[in-house]
């Protein structure tokens, strides 16, 4: 056993399911990147549309704009999967608190 093997196996199941996602990701990495790029370019765009409509300031439509271009870049310098995949998580969950808190 080596020993990346044996510390994903004796983690918790978060870090599991994540090692499992950057695996899947590598297998159709410029499908995948198509998708997610779409996806959470769509929900940032919400997020920020609805930043304006509700005059929430600058702050909520800076956050939005940013960490959807964030992970836009990521994914279009083709950094790792893991990068690629922590700031896509990272846009989901940022832009979707957005969208409920404005909704």
């Amino acid at each position: 056993m080596t020993a990346k093997s044996g510390s994903v196996t004796g983690d918790n199941i978060l870090t599991r399911w994540f090692h499992n996602q950057e695996i899947v990701f590598e297998e159709s990495r410029f499908g995948r990147m198509v998708i997610f790029l779409t996806a959470q370019s769509c929900l940032g765009s919400i997020a920020a549309m609805l930043a304006l409509q509700n005059h929430a300031g600058d702050w909520a439509l800076i956050t939005a704009a940013v960490v959807t271009m964030w992970s836009n870049s990521m994914f279009i310098a083709q950094a790792s999967a893991k990068w690629c995949l922590l700031i896509f998580y990272l846009s989901l969950i940022v832009n979707a608190t957005l969208i409920l808190i404005y909704v």
